[in-house]
């Protein structure tokens, strides 16, 4: 029996391993320009980390499905927020950096779940 039940809490200790436990705060970095879930998923923030004259934006998703943006133009060390809204979550974002000297940059998407 101690043998079945360690078997059980393997598989259950390492699916939580493998898929992961939802967290509060998810960064995703395009270059040193990060898109950055705040509030518990409430809301976005985008921050310019490059002293290279362009702009960034994030990407995000709400629960009822609409797309939304939020751009930082002011330069390096400014950030830009898409204000709260706990009764529609973001779901996933990412974040996106002008360049005008090459292909845009963009980061993956981080999923709240």
């Amino acid at each position: 029996m101690r043998k079945r039940a360690a078997i059980v809490a393997a598989v259950v200790l390492g699916g939580t391993v493998l898929i992961g436990a939802p967290s509060a705060s998810a960064k995703v970095c395009a270059s040193n320009s990060c898109s950055t879930a705040i509030d518990s998923w409430n809301g976005v923030q985008i921050c310019d980390g490059d002293a290279d004259g362009n702009a960034v934006e994030s990407n995000f998703y709400r629960d009822n499905g609409s797309h939304q943006t939020i751009k930082e133009s002011r330069g390096n060390g400014n950030c830009t927020g898409s204000g709260s809204d706990s009764g529609n979550k973001v779901y996933r974002h990412q974040a996106h950096q002008f360049r005008d000297w090459a292909p845009d940059l963009w980061s993956s998407f981080e999923y709240r779940y």
